[in-house]
C-alpha cells in the first residue's frame, strides 16, 4: 500500500509555505486562478507556516522530517521526501469571489 505522502515547499505572494500531505497532485486539478484552485491550495496550505526565505523553509522541513521519521513505533513513512513544487497564487479569495461560490 501506498502513503502517498510528502512534505512540500511552495511559493506563494505571501512566502514560502511547508505542509505535508498526500494527494498532492490535487493542486493542479483545477485551472489556475479558479475560485475552485484556490479553495484546494488553502485546503493544503492554508494551515501552514510561512517564510521569509526559501532556505528557512527547508530547514523546517527538514526538522518536520525528522520528526515524521522518527516515530518511536517505526511508522513513519515519507515516501516522496521533501519536495519544492514552485510557485502558485494567493489562495486568499476576494470578497467578490467569496460572494460566486455557489454560482
Amino acid at each position: 500500500m501506498s502513503a502517498d505522502n510528502g512534505i512540500y515547499i511552495a511559493k506563494f505572494p505571501d512566502g514560502f509555505r511547508v505542509c505535508e500531505a498526500q494527494a498532492i497532485e490535487n493542486i493542479y486539478y483545477y485551472p489556475e486562478k479558479s475560485v475552485e484552485r484556490k479553495r484546494t491550495l488553502k485546503s493544503y496550505f492554508g494551515n501552514s507556516p510561512v517564510f521569509k526565505t526559501k532556505n528557512k523553509a527547508l530547514l523546517y522541513a527538514s526538522e518536520l522530517e525528522d520528526k515524521i521519521l522518527s516515530d518511536p513505533k517505526g511508522l513513519g513513512v515519507l515516501e516522496y521526501g521533501v519536495s519544492y513544487i514552485g510557485k502558485y497564487e494567493s489562495f486568499i479569495q476576494k470578497k467578490k469571489e467569496r460572494r460566486n461560490k455557489w454560482l
